[in-house]
């Protein structure tokens, strides 16, 4: 798992405090499968096990699909198809330290770097 930092400012922002605690947690729980770009599959089944290894019974992939719909309109991630078929998810204004090449394409039009803040 990597190593993240978590700014203070998850604690004012608007856009995180619109989200319910679920949505909340749904978020957090991200940032800690998401490569150094912020980028990770969006497929349901993988988000699901991925954030929710040890709660798999608890949490469903309809929850899923609510959730990431919920920090898209937040404005917290984005979802976007790659050239290989797939669905991807990148969180947005991520500004992690990034030491590795992504280990997932960026939409189209964006450079590796573009979306590190």
């Amino acid at each position: 798992m990597p190593t993240r930092m978590i700014r203070d400012g998850i604690l004012t922002s608007e856009r995180i405090a619109s989200l319910t605690w679920a949505e909340e947690c749904f978020y957090r729980r991200l940032m800690s499968v998401v490569d150094d770009y912020g980028r990770y599959y969006a497929h349901p089944s993988l988000l699901r096990a991925a954030c929710y290894p040890l709660q798999i019974n608890k949490v469903s992939d309809s929850d899923i699909v609510k959730w990431l719909a919920c920090v898209q309109k937040a404005g917290l991630v984005r979802v976007y198809p790659a050239s290989d078929g797939k669905s991807y998810l990148e969180i947005l204004d991520f500004g992690q330290r990034v030491q590795s090449k992504s280990k997932f394409p960026a939409a189209d039009g964006a450079s590796s770097e573009s979306t590190v803040v």
